[in-house]
């Protein structure tokens, strides 16, 4: 079976089964793919969809571009053979399937990220079961989200785009101040600079 990979933090890169994949027809369909992606907790419209990627466009080309773009990032993905399918997707509105194989670096950031947050003022616990979480979180973070890629004729989109990179940027920022500050507790001067230069 094979296994999506996706890594949207720092430049957006896609896997098959550890390969590249790099022959989506368009930016808009990689967007396509990392705003289902990221968004795969509720179904979504095409109109909406349509709306968010081709808001210039006439409803009827702007409803056969979706219909491409669709085509083309199921054909690249081989999602006909996936077992079961990444995305899932009706006559009215798309998915990506969470039951399928894959993973997503943004997700599982955003799942410790929140996992820390629940464990706030728990000293034990921040030391012996998220502290690896939060470290992992550092070694996910190669990049503001999303990096170099833009949208020029979709301003929602690119709205989009900067309400994640500035929320996983905090994020970031708060979580290298709580490892230098723990590593700085422990005695671990050199991890604590490190963290700290990693701030700056």
């Amino acid at each position: 079976m094979a296994r999506l990979t996706l890594r949207g933090l720092g430049e957006l890169q896609v896997f098959i089964d550890d390969v590249p994949i790099r022959s989506f027809e368009s930016d808009k369909v990689r967007a396509l793919l990392a705003y289902l992606a990221v968004e795969a907790d509720h179904p979504h419209s095409r109109e909406a969809l349509v709306g968010l990627l081709w808001p210039d466009c006439t409803e009827e080309a702007a409803r056969h571009n979706l219909r491409q773009a669709l085509f083309n990032l199921r054909l690249t993905l081989g999602d006909h053979t996936a077992k079961p399918p990444y995305l899932l997707a009706s006559r009215n509105s798309i998915q990506f399937n969470r039951q399928s194989d894959y993973s997503l670096d943004f997700a599982l950031f955003n799942h410790y990220f929140s996992e820390w947050e629940k464990g706030k003022g728990q000293k034990t616990a921040i030391s012996s079961r998220l502290l690896p979480q939060l470290e992992e979180m550092v070694d996910l973070y190669r990049g503001e989200f999303l990096q170099h890629f833009y949208i020029a004729d979709s301003s929602e989109f690119e709205n989009w785009i900067v309400l994640q990179r500035e929320t996983s940027r905090q994020q970031m920022m708060d979580v290298l101040a709580c490892l230098a500050n723990e590593r700085e507790s422990e005695g671990d001067f050199q991890a604590a600079r490190r963290y700290a230069l990693r701030q700056l």
